[in-house]
């Protein structure tokens, strides 16, 4: 996915475009909703989605964004520096071989006399699940959706089996399972902050675009332009009007 949000006149309608499709949706159907409708593909690997997530990101807020996590030692509050363009290196496409259309892998694990394949979790398989009542359910769905083969045929997949293919899906793709290293700078505890990334770029998005519909507010009152005029100009020509006494 290449970028789309340049910062010119396209980049506001653009936020505005991706707030409006998402702010009537929730959790994995807003990260598809974030999306340019053309890149929306609900059958896309999870980590390719997210990948393209972050191009959005970058869009929208700049090559890097500081961000708040909180200790959970001591439980003070601290701004974490994000890298946008480091976090998404971890996302490489797919390979040469056992390729994905989309992006992903296919995974083989065997233990002992069995062998599975599986493919990487996809949104559709997210939403499919979701009204499931206990988190293990789930799971097990889930589970169920991305086999795609066993040998020898029936076998029953050991918790142990389950456990390696979980292990070796995070790591064909590490945007599957993001995390941040966070070092206290009050009481030192140091851990891997998970980083949910459609909440993340949810966020950013949401703030932009509420700040962008407020600049339109005032100077459409102050001059009577429409917003379609007022989002054509550049960021810095907005700004600039806002700013005259």
């Amino acid at each position: 996915m290449s970028p789309r949000w340049p910062r010119s006149a396209v980049h506001a309608s653009a936020v505005l475009a991706a707030w409006e499709r998402a702010a009537g949706t929730a959790g994995h159907e807003r990260a598809l909703a974030l999306l340019d409708p053309a890149d929306a593909d609900p059958d896309r690997p999870l980590g390719a989605r997210d990948a393209d997530l972050l191009v959005v990101l970058r869009d929208v807020r700049g090559p890097d964004l500081d961000a708040l996590a909180t200790c959970p030692a001591c439980g003070t509050t601290l701004e974490v520096h994000l890298p946008v363009d480091d976090l998404r290196a971890g996302y490489v496409g797919p390979g040469p071989a056992g390729a994905l259309a989309g992006g992903g892998a296919l995974v083989t694990v065997a233990i002992g006399a069995v062998v599975v394949r599986v493919r990487p979790p996809a949104t559709a398989d997210l939403l499919a699940v979701s009204h499931l009542p206990t988190v293990a359910a789930a799971r097990a769905a889930l589970l169920a959706r991305c086999v795609l083969d066993v040998t020898p045929a029936g076998a029953v997949l050991t918790d142990d089996v389950v456990a390696e293919v979980g292990r070796r899906l995070e790591e064909s793709d590490p945007l599957v399972d993001v995390r941040v290293r966070v070092v206290c700078a009050e009481c030192g505890h140091a851990w891997a902050a998970l980083l949910d990334v459609p909440e993340l770029v949810w966020a950013q998005v949401s703030g932009v675009g509420r700040r962008l519909l407020r600049e339109v507010d005032v100077l459409a009152r102050r001059y009577g332009w429409s917003e379609g005029d007022i989002l054509a100009l550049s960021e810095e020509r907005r700004r600039a009007y806002l700013d005259l006494p």
